[in-house]
């Protein structure tokens, strides 16, 4: 049984001031760091951590609702795994996808140093986890979080100024039964979680009073979004079409498609390739990419539904 450090404090017990966590009989402690939120406090718990050997606490704050704004759009997102989200909402010309390129490469880097430091662990001690080892798997885990919430805070804060009132979301069951390629299971399996985006997708969405609605993407990217034919041919991340010749990225055929089954706006115009941002470690670029009002300028050449 393993026992875990915790102090729990009423809201009544405690303040916060400057960078002291004030408590009864005159007692003080000195914090770092701000608060994230501010408004009325709730219950406090203060738990150690092993790891980083410091003591964390997480507070509980009740905030004010965000006003919220008028409109009817839907915003579509089709979950992936080389791809980790790609966006459409209706008005928009072009889809936009985030790699997940850079995370998985990230992901890789970090579970390569976790297997040497298991090794040396196993050699040195004959143990199968170390403080380090810990660390490292902390490390990993946070840094894709860290990715997926800034793509997750970019797309539902983007929706919220655009007026959108719902969130159509491809629910990806069976993900994992349908591939077999071992380096593709180990992604799936441990790299990609798509509960923990699905979960974040959904509390973000609940700040801004946005409803999100879980919907099949049966045969989402494997029938062409212009006509409607399944007569069609899939090359890495390139789609085209055998009945009208549509050629198009596959995940820009994925959302589309969502779209056209579960929303009511149209797609016709639509630029059949998807506006690519790739997370640098810090940020998603392009920087301003995120804007997702129509384009009124368009490359020619590029194909339109």
């Amino acid at each position: 049984m393993v026992r875990e450090n915790l102090i729990v404090l009423r809201n009544d017990c405690y303040k916060i001031e400057d960078t002291y966590l004030k408590l009864p009989k005159g007692l003080k402690l000195r914090i770092k760091g701000e608060p994230k939120w501010h408004g009325k406090q709730g219950r406090l718990e203060v738990t150690y951590d092993e790891v980083d050997e410091v003591w964390r606490g997480f507070m509980a704050i009740k905030v004010e609702e965000p006003p919220k704004k008028g409109g009817s759009r839907s915003l579509y997102i089709d979950l992936g795994v080389r791809c980790l989200a790609a966006v459409w909402c209706e008005g928009m010309r072009q889809p936009i996808a985030f790699r997940g390129g850079e995370p998985l490469f990230d992901w890789w880097y970090w579970t390569g140093r976790m297997a040497r430091e298991q090794s040396r662990t196993a050699k040195v001690n004959g143990a199968k986890t170390s403080k380090k080892l810990r660390g490292l798997f902390r490390i990993r885990q946070r840094r894709f979080r860290h990715a997926v919430n800034a793509m997750v805070k970019a797309i539902v804060e983007d929706a919220y100024r655009l007026g959108v009132s719902r969130i159509v979301l491809g629910n990806l069951k069976g993900i994992r039964e349908n591939n077999h390629s071992r380096r593709v299971n180990a992604m799936i399996n441990n790299f990609w979680s798509f509960e923990y985006i699905v979960r974040r997708l959904k509390e973000k969405a609940e700040e801004y009073g946005i409803k999100v609605e879980e919907v099949s993407e049966y045969k989402a990217s494997s029938i062409c979004p212009r006509c409607g034919s399944d007569r069609t041919i899939k090359r890495g991340r390139l789609f085209k079409c055998l009945n009208c010749g549509l050629e198009a990225h596959r995940d820009a055929v994925g959302v589309l498609n969502m779209a056209n089954l579960h929303g009511e706006g149209s797609v016709n115009g639509v630029v059949a390739h998807p506006l690519l941002l790739r997370w640098d470690g810090m940020m998603l670029e392009p920087k301003r990419a995120m804007n997702m009002r129509p384009m009124k300028t368009l490359e020619a050449g590029i194909p339109r539904l």
